[in-house]
């Protein structure tokens, strides 16, 4: 009788932690699924427009990422770009990367500013919770940049003429935060051999095998140190 209530026992066990790893190979197909349909989401290629030189560099630390760039050229030659980042990991900020990419293939491209005024807008009627969308936007033009950023860490301009960098770091609130938020525009020259750099804060955060965080003067030192490369 003991041996056979044990038997029935270990079947019972053996059973639970079948269905326990049947779910979590389910689970993972589906993060897996999720991630591929995000990495599609971002362009396959930059674009080749106004003499720019533009490389692009992605590499999520999870499954499913909230990290997020793209590409807009317009019909009067100048182009968006813009480099976003949700908060958090998962499904949600995956939703959050769609949202946005959905919400600025449908978007009136005039300023930076507007067309963030807009997304923001959009992001907030939707309401993923507390999730957020941070982005940087700059638009090229004539030799020059309008920039726009809501919540998102500074972009560096290296100056080849120079060799120094300077932090473009611009006060907004993440998207999805208020509806009636306001975003501000600053413009700059761009010369020849300058170099501008997007990122999110995945960089400055990545932490080595000792647990030290590179931050951000080591970001912009190694820009400073690399720029004319």
């Amino acid at each position: 009788i003991i041996f056979y209530e044990f038997y029935i026992y270990y079947k019972k066990s053996r059973h639970v932690e079948y269905l326990k790893e049947k779910e979590i190979k389910r689970q993972n197909e589906e993060l897996e699924k999720a991630r591929d349909f995000q990495m599609n989401m971002l362009p396959s290629q930059s674009p080749a427009i106004l003499n720019l030189d533009i490389t692009t560099h992605i590499q999520t630390a999870n499954e499913v990422g909230g990290d997020y760039y793209d590409f807009f050229p317009q019909d009067d030659g100048s182009m968006y770009v813009v480099c976003g980042d949700a908060t958090g990991h998962g499904l949600n900020a995956g939703m959050m990367v769609s949202i946005t990419k959905a919400g600025l293939y449908g978007s009136n491209f005039d300023t930076p500013s507007n067309t963030t005024t807009r997304l923001n807008r959009t992001i907030k009627a939707i309401d993923l919770g507390t999730t957020r969308m941070s982005l940087n936007m700059a638009k090229f033009h004539n030799g020059s940049f309008d920039f726009t950023s809501a919540g998102m860490p500074p972009a560096y301009l290296f100056r080849d003429k120079s060799g120094t960098v300077d932090e473009i770091l611009v006060p907004g609130l993440p998207l999805g935060s208020m509806k009636k938020a306001d975003f501000d525009l600053h413009s700059f020259d761009l010369s020849s051999k300058d170099v501008l750099v997007l990122i999110s804060d995945g960089l400055p955060e990545c932490v080595n095998h000792d647990g030290e965080m590179l931050d951000y003067e080591a970001v912009k030192n190694c820009i400073e140190n690399n720029g004319k490369k």
